[in-house]
């Protein structure tokens, strides 16, 4: 008998020979658990990923919600980010096992998400394998949790996640509006662009929310010479 990861509740399992052998993995999360997390599905917006039942009818232009309309607007931002696509509703649910994960330095947790993650990636990057470049952090907060979720999230991917991208160390930015923190000096940069040149790169984090960090990252990566970026999270806000 294991416990959950999440409510530490026993996981309840049929026992037999997949079992006994060890050719079935035991599922890290109990039903009750896995249940309360809310899966992205059916049409979405075709950057960012946004379920398109979601969007209000007064924010859709053709295929894209109104926010992805006007980063593609905007010259400085247009084609930024080719798509994103995430897995999961930030619900109620996932904003408190994402802060454990996150912030509270439960990395075991991104077993939870493990299948999902690696299910859904499959579904929309199986057959062209791009670059895994998991969303850095800085120096300083890196000391401050211990691991970088997004590169723990990247290995949960086949292949290996290479980590051609890096950040100095800045003020918080989830205190800054979009505008502002696109308009500074980005803190984001690639210290070779030697293995990025004409590659597709697959930007790895755990949540878009306005879209905002993923750009900044894919403007650098763009400047270095990445034929091509999208990105995939594990949420969407």
């Amino acid at each position: 008998m294991k416990n959950c990861l999440i409510c530490h509740g026993d996981v309840s399992s049929s026992f037999g020979w997949g079992a006994f052998l060890g050719l079935h993995k035991p599922n890290p999360v109990c039903e009750e658990c896995e249940r309360a997390f809310q899966k992205i599905t059916g049409e979405l917006c075709r950057i960012c990923g946004r379920e398109w039942e979601m969007v209000a009818p007064e924010n859709r232009r053709k295929d894209l919600c109104s926010d992805c309309f006007r980063w593609e607007e905007d010259q400085s931002t247009a084609g930024l980010l080719q798509q994103n696509r995430s897995v999961y509703h930030y619900n109620d649910h996932m904003k408190d096992v994402l802060a454990k994960y996150k912030f509270r330095g439960d990395a075991v947790l991104a077993q939870v998400f493990r299948k999902a993650f690696l299910q859904s990636f499959e579904t929309t990057w199986s057959k062209n394998l791009p670059i895994f470049v998991p969303i850095p952090l800085s120096a300083d907060r890196t000391y401050e949790r211990g691991f970088n979720q997004s590169l723990f999230l990247a290995e949960l991917l086949p292949g290996t996640p290479e980590e051609l991208l890096f950040k100095s160390n800045s003020e918080k930015q989830s205190k800054k509006a979009r505008k502002e923190r696109m308009e500074r000096e980005n803190s984001f940069y690639v210290p070779d662009p030697e293995p990025v040149k004409g590659k597709s790169i697959l930007l790895i984090d755990d949540i878009y929310t306005t879209g905002t960090t993923l750009r900044m990252a894919a403007k650098v990566l763009r400047d270095a010479g990445a034929k091509d970026i999208s990105s995939f999270t594990l949420v969407r806000s």
